[in-house]
């Protein structure tokens, strides 16, 4: 789950989903066609983190409240363990709620900070950045 901590005062918007999605507060969601979907371990340009859990069906496209990540820092849920080398990093997500330290495939994620000791703690503090494109 990654969860806004810095700098998101006033800036919730709704916005249209994609058809078929499955949102759950604290998603990591990506532009496609027009509309938001749940981030993936290859997304690259992460915009938005929804702030509430929201369910389309095949037709219609539903708003969901969500904080844009330019300039938010968030705390991140990773899907395993932090070390001190991983700050200062790029990292790519694991899912579409957690980020992988580990991998840098697809940098999506900066991380700034960890929460808890190193080897044991499965959370950071960080932001996330645009795919140049």
């Amino acid at each position: 789950m990654f969860t806004p901590v810095r700098y998101d005062a006033g800036k919730l918007v709704d916005v249209a989903l994609a058809v078929s999605q499955t949102i759950v507060k604290g998603d990591a969601l990506q532009w496609n066609g027009g509309y938001l979907e749940v981030g993936t371990s290859a997304s690259a340009d992460i915009r938005f983190v929804a702030m509430e859990d929201v369910t389309t069906t095949d037709a219609q496209h539903t708003e969901c409240l969500c904080v844009p990540v330019e300039g938010v820092e968030f705390e991140a849920d990773c899907d395993d363990v932090v070390s001190i080398a991983d700050l200062g990093t790029y990292c790519q997500l694991a899912t579409k709620a957690t980020v992988n330290p580990d991998d840098s495939t697809a940098d999506c994620f900066y991380i700034r900070a960890m929460i808890g000791k190193t080897e044991v703690s499965k959370k950071v503090v960080g932001h996330f950045i645009h795919a140049l494109e």
